[in-house]
């Protein structure tokens, strides 16, 4: 996962100037600081003017800890990171509070509500179903019914403990 941020000198922005840098996240914590401080030179203050992340990120977030979830979501396999994205972007998490909660959520990727319906009656979920009468099965009433309890994305379908 790619998180880029603009780093701009607030000073010279209030002059009416835009200086900054672009920064891909994570960097050794001493880089992270050359890099602002060649951004800010002899001023003190600096703000993200944009960035590229699959999440929000405030004009005034703190770079160390945007750093610190680069470098942790490096960490992490591909299936918790779309996890924690879903829990930020629909579930409306803070980040950090996401990637603790990735555990308590179930993915199933490429999947759509009705083919969670078809997989769960195929699994024995809602007990065994005659052969001559699962034709009969209406997966549309069991996928919405679904939805009450599991999320449905572009990504697949999610349900949070």
């Amino acid at each position: 996962m790619d998180i880029r941020i603009f780093i701009t000198n607030l000073a010279k922005y209030n002059e009416g100037f835009l200086v900054g840098k672009w920064v891909d996240l994570p960097l050794s914590e001493e880089e992270l600081w050359a890099e602002v401080r060649e951004v800010l030179g002899d001023d003190e203050e600096h703000f993200i003017t944009d960035y590229e992340a699959p999440f929000k990120i405030e004009e005034y977030d703190s770079i160390t800890d945007l750093n610190n979830l680069a470098a942790e979501l490096q960490g992490m396999d591909e299936d918790d990171v779309i996890k924690a994205l879903f829990l930020v972007n629909e579930q409306g998490y803070a980040f950090k509070d996401a990637i603790s909660k990735v555990r308590d959520v179930d993915y199933y990727p490429g999947m759509t509500l009705k083919d969670l319906a078809e997989e769960f009656v195929n699994e024995g979920l809602f007990g065994e179903i005659p052969e001559k009468i699962q034709g009969y099965v209406d997966y549309d009433a069991i996928a919405r019914d679904l939805g009450f309890d599991y999320s449905e994305t572009k990504e697949g379908c999610f349900r949070c403990d």
